[in-house]
C-alpha cells in the first residue's frame, strides 16, 4: 500500500481497477499521517496524500481514486470550491468524496451534499467507519466503473452488428440476381452451420468427458463418511468443470508416514480460474498432492503446503526466468488423528472456521498461496493444531459463496457465511448442506453462479451427548 506520498511517481501508481485508490486533500500533515495509518494494514489499498489542492487537482488524473478524502477547511481554498473542481473534471466527475471537517454543523453538511459530496465525516475519523465507508463506496463505485465499460462494449458491439447486418443485406440483395447464386449462397451457409454444429457438438462431448475425469478426482461422500460419518461437502463448478475440488486421504494405522497413528487428511483446494484452464491445474494439484502423501510419505499438512508449493512451481517452470504460466492456488488442508483426538490445520490463503458451543472461531491461513512466479519457494507454512471436541463442526471453503453477488449487487460476505454456519452447526449435516444451498441461491437470486462453490463441513458427536 501507498503511504503518505505526496509526489507520487507516475509509474508506482496502480492500474489494478480492483484496487482501492484513495485520494486525501487536507493541509494538516498529522492528519495525513492519521488516516495513512489507518490504511496501513489494507493490503488492497493506495493511499496519496497531498497538502496542496491545485497537485491534488492536477495529479488526480494520474491517479483515477476510487474515494477522495477532501478536508472542508483549507488555507488555499475553500474545501467545497475543491468538491466542485473535482466534479468538474472529467476523470473525477463520479468519483465517490467525502468531507472530513472538524464540525458536525447540518447546514454545512447539507451545503457540501448540495456541493455534490456523497458523504460527511467528521475528522479524525474512526478507524473502522473510516475503512468501511471507503471500502462501500469505493466497491460501488468499481462496480459502475465496470458496468459502463460493459455497456460500452455492448454498444460496440451493437454497432458491429449493425453494421454486418447492413453488409449481409447488401450482399442477400446481390445474390438474388440469379436464383443458381442464391442456391449455392444457401448451400455454403448450410454446409457452414452443419459444420459449426459438429464442431461445437465435439468440443461439448469432450468438455462433458472431461467432468466425468474430473469428477473422478472428487471423493465418494460414502467412503468420507466411513471415516467423518457427520459431514457434507458441496462441488457446484460455475461451468461444466471448474477450478475447484476436494481431497482426501485415509493413513492407516500401520503406515511408516503417519507418527500420529490412523488418521484422515482432507482438503478444499482453489485453483486459479474456473472452467478449462482451472481444471488442468486442479489435475496438477491433485497428482501432486497424492505424489506427496502416497509416495513421499508427509503428513504434515504444513510440510504438504511447502511440497505442494515446490511440485506446482517446478511443474509449471515458475522456478525459471522464461515461465509462461503465472498460475496457482489456495488451499485449506486438515490431517484428523484418530488416537490423539487432534485436527492440525494449515491454510494457503483458505481458512478453517470452528463452531463449538455457539461460537465461531475462525483459523487463518497463511497469506500465501501455491504456485505463481512471484511465490517463495522456501516458505514454511503454520500448523494449527486443535483438540477434538464432542460437538464441535469445522469448515473450509472457496471463495466462490462468500464472493457469490446478489440481486442488490452485494457479496455474500464472509460475515454472513459465518453467522450461516452457526446457525445450523447443531443441525444433522445433510440438513446442513441443504440449508446452505438454499441460502446461496436465495441470496444469489437471478444472477449467475460467478465462480466456483465448494464447502465442506465435518463434525464430531454434534448433537450427540458423550
Amino acid at each position: 500500500m501507498n503511504h503518505n506520498r505526496h509526489h507520487p511517481p507516475e509509474s508506482d501508481l496502480s492500474t489494478d481497477n480492483s484496487r482501492i485508490r484513495v485520494l486525501l486533500v487536507d493541509d494538516q500533515a498529522f492528519i495525513g499521517k492519521i488516516i495513512g495509518r489507518m490504511l496501513e494494514s489494507e493490503e488492497d489499498m493506495d493511499f496519496h496524500f497531498f497538502r496542496s489542492a491545485r497537485e491534488a487537482l492536477r495529479m488526480a488524473d494520474k491517479i483515477l481514486p476510487t474515494v477522495i478524502l477532501q478536508d472542508l477547511v483549507m488555507p488555499e481554498i475553500n474545501g467545497l470550491n475543491m468538491v466542485y473542481y473535482f466534479r468538474s473534471k472529467k476523470q473525477t466527475s463520479h468519483t465517490p468524496l467525502i468531507v472530513l471537517s472538524a464540525d458536525e454543523d447540518p447546514k454545512i453538511k447539507a451545503e457540501a451534499f448540495a456541493t455534490g459530496a456523497n458523504d460527511y465525516m467528521v475528522k479524525p475519523p474512526d478507524k473502522i467507519e473510516l475503512i468501511a465507508r471507503i471500502r462501500y463506496h469505493s466497491r460501488a463505485y468499481i462496480n459502475r466503473l465496470q458496468r459502463d465499460e460493459a455497456y460500452k462494449r455492448v454498444a460496440e458491439r451493437t454497432e458491429e452488428l449493425r453494421d454486418t447486418n447492413d453488409q449481409l443485406r447488401q450482399e442477400i440483395v446481390e445474390r438474388e440476381r440469379t436464383e443458381e447464386a442464391l442456391r449455392e449462397s444457401k448451400k455454403k451457409v448450410e454446409q457452414e452451420r452443419e459444420a459449426a454444429e459438429e464442431a461445437n457438438l465435439k468440443i461439448m462431448d469432450s468438455i462433458r468427458y472431461a467432468q466425468l475425469i474430473q469428477s473422478s478426482l472428487l471423493p465418494n461422500p460414502e467412503n468420507i463418511r466411513n471415516f467423518l460419518s457427520d459431514s457434507f461437502f458441496i462441488w457446484m463448478p460455475r461451468d461444466i468443470v471448474g477450478g475447484d475440488f476436494i481431497f482426501t486421504e485415509y493413513i492407516p494405522p500401520t503406515s511408516a508416514m503417519s507418527e500420529a497413528g490412523e488418521g484422515f487428511i482432507i482438503g478444499v483446494i482453489d485453483c486459479t480460474g474456473h472452467g478449462v484452464p482451472g481444471a488442468f491445474m486442479t489435475m496438477i494439484a491433485s497428482f501432486g498432492l497424492k505424489k506427496i502423501i502416497r509416495d513421499e510419505g508427509w503428513h504434515d499438512p504444513a510440510q504438504i503446503l511447502k511440497r505442494l508449493n515446490f511440485l506446482v512451481k517446478t511443474t509449471l517452470q515458475q522456478d525459471t526466468d522464461y515461465a509462461l504460466s503465472d498460475d496457482g492456488l489456495d488451499v485449506a488442508l486438515c490431517f484428523i488423528a484418530f488416537e490423539t483426538r487432534t485436527l492440525t490445520f494449515a491454510g494457503a490463503k483458505l481458512p478453517l472456521i470452528q463452531v463449538c458451543d455457539d461460537e465461531v472461531t475462525v483459523v487463518k491461513g497463511d497469506r500465501k498461496s501455491i504456485g505463481y512466479k512471484k511465490s517463495d519457494l522456501n516458505f514454511d507454512f503454520t500448523n494449527h493444531t486443535i483438540p477434538l471436541r464432542q460437538g464441535t463442526s469445522f469448515y473450509m471453503f472457496s471463495d466462490g459463496f462468500t464472493d457469490q453477488l446478489g440481486e442488490d449487487d452485494r457479496r455474500f460476505g464472509t460475515r454472513r457465511f459465518r453467522e450461516a454456519l452457526r446457525a445450523i452447526a447443531l443441525l444433522p449435516f445433510e440438513t446442513q448442506q441443504k440449508a446452505l444451498l438454499k441460502t446461496f441461491h436465495r441470496h444469489r437470486g437471478e444472477n449467475e453462479i460467478q465462480d466456483d462453490v465448494t464447502v465442506v463441513g465435518f463434525g464430531f458427536g454434534v448433537g450427540n451427548e458423550e
